[in-house]
């Protein structure tokens, strides 16, 4: 790993951990916000409701001043007024002030100006917005004959209260921000113990300390899910590199043959001298060598670009019994000097849509493997029918069969069996056909046992369905 990976991840964990305490930051900030607006809200309430009662009760005291249209006829006693500061008595265009004689914070001049509908606490009188300004809890009331009463009282208290309340909340708030930090970094140290102790695990088993992960070590059900998953990778991963070496020996091994029969030859050829027909029968034989080798790596291509879902499909209408007939004349000469018979049964009109080429090419292999297996005198019957969406493609013979526990195997790549090495053969056609027959969105099975012949059956869509199953296989639409 270079200095720049190393610097970008710690970059990119920094800028995590950044985040993440900014965004924790910001909801204390907004938790301690609600909070100070929350006493806020109750505490001004309290004292309008506080200033409310003192109102009805100032009324209650006197009762006359709102008896008679004229508010100014009535005497009036100060000690009514008990807690509040001062009381306007507002009818029309005619205004009455009451107010305590000892309280010096009152600016009349202020009153006389003030709207009477104000309300509210800790209003600043003095119009100077200055922090140490005396400050007042005003009220406004309506009575149902039109006249309002605006009282207020100064409340140094409980201002400077809710100022303290103010400044420990804004402590609180710079508090909260170590306080973030800290619980991010534990926060993050304990969500990454798992992928910690992953990790080590991980590297263990790379260090060859075992086979596979144990799930049982991490408490977190998702870091289980993950091993586990990881447990399903690395199983697939020594499949593919098990498959890999098998195929890669299996290479090796049918690639030596032709390779070493090709450097004999030339060796022969060019120990010949000028003898011109030597030399041109050992480029002949040269050339049939180098042409098996290239058909090997061809169909081996083939069958991997059928795997990876890259196969290229060209989609037509295929009738079998025109196909099937085809590929039979194609090898009648080799089933006639093997002494095999070949039958075909298939309604005329049966089709399938498929890439026409490759289907030659699947049911020629099917059929050379059945005349190439097969026994003097034997017999191939290829049957061809419909039931319901699927066509159902037999070739049948009567030759040596495969062993139950070859069955599994003939489809891979290179396999060749113990009783078939005898004959020519790359070991690839089955795993071939396989690999065309998934492509077209079909299946392969077969059925045998020793010395009791083969049978290969193809299920293709019908015409109809086909092109759609190889459309969604291949991911090309027709």
């Amino acid at each position: 790993m270079s200095l720049k990976s190393v610097a970008d991840r710690l970059r990119s964990g920094s800028n995590g951990a950044i985040g993440s305490v900014l965004l924790l930051w910001l909801i204390q900030l907004i938790f301690f916000g609600v909070i100070l607006a929350s006493a806020r809200s109750l505490i001004q309430q309290s004292i309008l409701d506080d200033l409310a009662d003192s109102v009805e009760a100032f009324m209650e005291r006197n009762r006359l001043l709102f008896l008679g249209p004229d508010v100014f006829s009535s005497s009036f006693d100060e000690n009514t007024l008990d807690e509040l500061a001062f009381v306007r008595v507002i009818r029309d265009e005619h205004h009455l002030l009451f107010f305590a004689s000892q309280d010096s914070t009152i600016d009349f001049s202020i009153l006389a100006r003030l709207d009477p509908q104000v309300s509210g606490c800790w209003l600043d009188l003095s119009g100077n917005n200055e922090a140490a300004a005396p400050r007042f809890n005003i009220i406004s009331l309506g009575t149902a004959d039109g006249v309002v009463i605006q009282a207020g009282r100064p409340d140094q208290l409980s201002y400077r209260l809710y100022q303290r309340l103010a400044v420990l909340v804004a402590g609180g708030v710079v508090g909260a921000l170590p306080l973030s930090i800290l619980i991010v970094q534990i926060g993050r140290r304990y969500s990454r113990r798992p992928l910690r102790q992953l990790g080590v695990s991980l590297s263990r088993l790379g260090r060859g300390g075992g086979e596979l992960l144990d799930p049982s070590l991490v408490k977190d059900p998702d870091y289980r899910l993950i091993s586990k998953e990881m447990n399903r990778i690395i199983k697939q991963n020594r499949a593919l590199v098990s498959e890999m070496q098998d195929s890669l020996d299996n290479v090796a091994h049918d690639l030596r043959t032709p390779m070493t029969r090709l450097r004999s030859v030339a060796e022969y050829g060019l120990q010949g001298g000028d003898n011109p027909i030597l030399l041109k029968n050992s480029l002949s034989d040269c050339l049939e060598e180098a042409q098996r080798v290239l058909s090997m790596l061809r169909i081996m291509m083939s069958v991997a670009e059928a795997e990876a879902g890259t196969m290229q499909l060209e989609i037509e209408d295929v009738f079998l019994h025109e196909v099937l007939q085809e590929v039979i004349e194609l090898y009648q000469y080799s089933a006639e000097d093997s002494g095999v018979d070949i039958s075909l049964s298939v309604a005329g009109d049966l089709a399938v849509r498929g890439d026409r080429t490759r289907l030659v090419q699947v049911f020629a292999n099917l059929l050379d493997n059945a005349i190439k297996y097969n026994r003097k005198r034997g017999t191939v019957t290829i049957l061809a029918e419909q039931a319901d969406d699927w066509v159902t493609i037999s070739f049948k013979d009567t030759g040596i069969g495969i062993s139950p526990h070859e069955q599994d195997r003939i489809w891979e790549r290179l396999y060749r069996g113990d009783r078939s090495r005898s004959k020519p053969g790359l070991g690839l056609g089955l795993n071939y056909v396989q690999a065309v027959v998934t492509a077209h969105g079909g299946r392969i099975t077969v059925v045998s046992a020793s010395n009791q012949g083969a049978t290969f059956m193809i299920s293709l869509p019908a015409a109809g369905e086909a092109a759609t199953a190889a459309a969604q296989m291949t991911g090309r639409t027709t």
